[in-house]
């Protein structure tokens, strides 16, 4: 496999603390499933948002072969020579091709990644290999369905029309919907005691939902509500999904956008191949509160603003940055932030915090 390529150094790539055994495992018990087919999904759906902002959804319909297809396909392609993958999608800027350099602020992590534009469950790059194009549109018309129900079932959960979220994401004329080929090869950097080095740097989604799907090879992380990491453990026959920051706002608060991360793969392990599906809306789209789930008297935590604005917000900002604080009426919680027990690496091989999460969002 050719190796990635980027201006940074390995060893300039930033090392995060990552969860003690004991604690990963009590933590990724604590990740809801959820049977997309179970009669009780909705409330299922719901209680998982409301807790967690996370879960893995199972029954969902997607044959294995369409994923499969994919991930092949797409190996084949970050195994040809950096300059061809340029050639072929142009650089990232956002959309095409990237390598180590996430956004143009400073973030790095130990990944190359394609980030494309979905419309019509069409790729709007038409130089990527015919073979990896078709898997693309294939995997991307099945993931979208999948986010449909899943936006009714939120929907359902919440007490308002199946209909509604799924009208502002899919198949909207002038939506924002993207997907993102993230692969991380196994890093030659070896990472003092409990440490790893950062595949992708801690973060939440601004979109409404993030659907994702990855190979056999482990790296996720998501942070619970008490402050620890969880591991997510891969499991190539489900998805999962992702609150975003917009579904927060709709929700008042109810529904909590999870930061995530991602520890790239040791030297001597396989690569981590991800793909992720972002369910974005339309730039004209308001956003704000929906009326239906505000209780009499309820104030709004959020100012509205439409998905254009906080989406400029957010690519100005540091990837871990609190990106809803600026939209915020009020504190959005009463309860005061738990403590992080596991905080970035402090040894002397590891930068700052403040250096590690400065990037574009996308």
């Amino acid at each position: 496999m050719v190796a990635i390529t980027a201006p940074s150094s390995v060893d300039q790539i930033p090392l995060m603390r990552c969860p003690k055994a004991n604690a990963g495992q009590a933590g990724a018990a604590a990740i809801p499933c959820v049977d997309l087919s179970a009669p009780g999904a909705a409330a299922a759906v719901a209680e998982a948002c409301r807790s967690v902002g996370f879960f893995r959804a199972t029954n969902h319909g997607v044959p294995a072969g369409v994923a499969d297809a994919l991930e092949s396909r797409a190996m084949a392609f970050f195994a040809l020579p950096a300059q061809d993958k340029v050639d072929m999608s142009g650089a990232a800027r956002p959309l095409g091709y990237g390598s180590k350099s996430i956004g143009s602020n400073g973030d790095v992590g130990w990944l190359e990644y394609l980030l494309l534009s979905v419309t019509a469950n069409s790729v709007k790059i038409s130089s990527l290999p015919p073979s990896l194009r078709q898997a693309l549109e294939e995997y991307t018309a099945a993931v979208r369905e999948v986010g449909g129900r899943v936006l009714e079932l939120i929907a359902e959960g919440l007490g308002v029309d199946r209909a509604l979220l799924r009208g502002m994401v899919v198949g909207r004329e002038g939506g924002d919907e993207l997907v993102r080929v993230n692969h991380y090869p196994p890093c030659p950097l070896r990472a003092p005691g409990d440490c790893g080095v950062t595949g992708f740097g801690e973060h939440t989604d601004p979109q409404i939902i993030s659907v994702l799907w990855s190979n056999c090879t482990a790296g996720l992380q998501i942070k619970l509500r008490d402050g620890r990491w969880a591991p997510v453990p891969p499991d190539p026959e489900s998805f999962f999904v992702n609150v975003g920051d917009s579904l927060q706002v709709l929700t008042n608060g109810r529904f909590r956008s999870v930061k995530h991360r991602v520890v790239a793969p040791a030297e001597g392990a396989g690569s981590r191949l991800s793909v992720i599906y972002f369910g974005g809306t339309a730039p004209s789209q308001r956003i704000a509160p929906l009326p239906q789930v505000m209780r009499d008297g309820e104030q709004s935590l959020y100012r509205e603003f439409t998905w254009a604005e906080y989406k400029r917000a957010a690519y100005k900002t540091r990837l871990a940055d609190h990106r809803l604080g600026p939209f915020e009426l009020r504190a959005a919680s009463s309860e005061p932030a738990a403590a992080d027990p596991q905080p970035h690496c402090s040894s002397g091989t590891c930068m700052p915090q403040q250096q590690q999460q400065v990037a574009k969002v996308y």
